[in-house]
C-alpha cells in the first residue's frame, strides 16, 4: 500500500465525517469548559470521561440568545461534526445553543415533527398556492407586538391592500389556543393569514410547536403562511403552513413581491402590445408610401370614370320616362277638359242655368232644400232668395 500524506490523511477523515448523515446534525449535551469571545465564540463540552471542542461561528451568534456562555453552564447544542485539519483534531460546529433544560422542549419537539410527518401534515401536495394578488390579507399575532408594525410598514409601501388584524397571544399559556381561534375568525373572509411574532428563545416561541395549532393550521382553507422569530428559528407551524417566511417582516414582502410581479407583468404585456400596435401602423404606413401612386391614380380615375357613365345613364333614363309621363298627363288633362264641358257647372257656363247653395253647400235638388236663405250662381253673377215652400214630385 502506497503511504499517504498527512495531507490526505487529513482529507480522508475530513470526507469521511461529512459522508456520515448522523454526525451533520447531531445534538449534545455537556458541561461549558475553556469559554473564550473572540468574535467568534470557542468552547468544550464535557462529561465525566470526554472533551469535545465546539466552535460558534460570528454568522451563527447573532441568533443565539444563550451567548455569552460561561464554564460550568450545561447546555445541549447542535451543529455538525468537521474536521480542523491543520491540526489533525475535529470539532462541533454549533448552530444553536441552549440551556440543557431546553433539551426536553426540543426532544418533545423532534417527536411531534416525526409524528405529523408520518400523518402526512408536512406534504407538499396538501399545500395551497399563496395567491398572487390578493385584496386582502389577515394577521394573527400580538397587535403589541413589534411584528405587526413590521409588516404594516412593508404593506402601505406596497400596491393596496386591505389588513384585518386578530389580536392574539404568542407566548406563554393559551397562546396556541389564542393563535387558532384568530385563524378560525380569518378563515374563509381574507385571501391569505399571516400567523407569527418575532424571535425568542424556545419556550418563547413554543405555541407555535403546539400540536393543537399545527393541526388548526392544517385544517384551515384559506392559505397560511408561518413566520416566526429569526431566519434560524424552526417551528412546527414552518412545517404544516402552506409557505414559511423567516420573518414576519419576510411574510409581508412575500405576498407585496408577489402583487408587484403581477402588476410588472401586466404592465410589461400592455406595453407589448402597444409596442406590436405601434411596429403594425408603421410597417403600413412604409409598405403605402412605397407603392406607386401613379397606379393607384389610375384606378381611382377608373372608377371615377365608371361611376360618371352610369349617372349619365340614369339621367337619360329619368328624361325618357319623364317626357312619356308628360304626354300622358297631357292627353288625360285634354280628356279631363272634355269630360268637364258635360258636367252641370259647363252647363251653367253656357246654357245660362244655375247651380243653387243653401248655407255654403250644393243642393242638387228640391229635396235638399231647407226653408230660408238661398244663392243661385250663374254665368254671370249670382242671386240670393228665401225659401218660403217646397213640393218634391215623385217621379224623381
Amino acid at each position: 500500500m502506497e503511504p499517504l500524506t498527512v495531507t490526505e490523511v487529513s482529507r480522508l477523515v475530513k470526507d469521511t465525517l461529512r459522508s456520515k448523515p448522523e454526525l451533520c446534525d447531531i445534538a449534545v449535551r455537556g458541561e461549558v469548559s475553556g469559554y473564550s469571545d473572540r468574535g467568534h465564540h470557542y468552547f468544550s463540552l464535557k462529561d465525566e470521561s470526554n472533551v469535545l471542542k465546539c466552535a460558534i461561528w460570528k454568522g451563527n451568534a447573532d441568533a443565539i440568545d444563550s451567548l455569552p456562555l460561561k464554564d460550568g453552564d450545561r447546555v445541549v447544542v447542535w451543529g455538525s461534526v468537521t474536521s480542523w485539519g491543520g491540526n489533525s483534531t475535529y470539532q462541533l460546529d454549533v448552530r444553536r445553543c441552549e440551556p440543557e433544560g431546553r433539551g426536553e422542549l426540543f426532544r418533545r419537539y423532534l417527536e411531534l415533527k416525526e409524528k405529523l410527518h408520518k400523518e402526512g401534515l408536512f406534504a407538499p401536495e396538501s399545500k395551497v398556492p399563496i395567491p398572487q394578488y390578493p385584496g386582502r390579507v389577515g394577521i394573527v399575532t400580538s397587535e403589541k407586538g413589534a411584528a405587526l408594525q413590521d409588516m404594516a410598514r412593508v404593506f402601505m409601501s406596497g400596491p393596496g391592500v386591505e389588513i384585518l388584524t386578530v389580536d392574539a397571544r404568542v407566548q406563554g399559556e393559551g397562546a396556541a389556543e389564542s393563535i387558532a381561534a384568530g385563524i378560525g375568525k380569518l378563515d374563509g373572509k381574507v385571501d391569505v393569514i399571516i400567523i407569527g411574532r418575532g424571535g425568542g428563545s424556545m419556550e418563547d416561541l413554543w405555541a407555535f410547536n403546539e400540536e393543537s395549532l399545527a393541526r388548526a393550521v392544517f385544517a384551515c382553507k384559506t392559505p397560511i403562511i408561518s413566520a416566526v422569530g429569526h431566519e434560524i428559528d424552526e417551528v412546527i407551524t414552518d412545517n404544516v403552513a402552506d409557505a414559511r417566511a423567516s420573518t414576519p417582516t419576510a411574510a409581508a414582502e412575500l405576498v407585496v413581491k408577489g402583487m408587484q410581479r403581477v402588476i410588472d407583468e401586466e404592465k410589461s404585456l400592455v406595453e407589448s402590445i402597444k409596442a406590436s400596435a405601434e411596429e403594425c401602423v408603421r410597417d403600413n404606413r412604409q409598405a403605402l408610401d412605397s407603392m406607386d401612386m401613379s397606379m393607384w391614380r389610375k384606378v381611382l380615375d377608373s372608377r371615377v370614370e365608371n361611376v360618371r357613365s352610369t349617372l349619365k345613364g340614369l339621367e337619360a333614363g329619368i328624361g325618357f320616362h319623364s317626357a312619356r309621363h308628360l304626354a300622358g298627363a297631357k292627353k288625360l288633362r285634354a280628356y279631363l277638359d272634355s269630360g268637364l264641358r258635360t258636367t252641370l257647372a259647363a252647363a251653367i257656363a253656357e246654357k245660362g242655368l244655375a247651380a243653387m247653395y243653401q248655407d255654403g253647400e250644393r243642393v242638387r235638388g228640391a229635396q235638399g232644400f231647407r226653408k230660408g236663405k238661398f244663392e243661385a250662381r250663374m254665368r254671370d253673377g249670382k242671386v240670393t232668395g228665401e225659401v218660403k215652400d217646397i213640393e218634391v214630385r215623385g217621379d224623381n
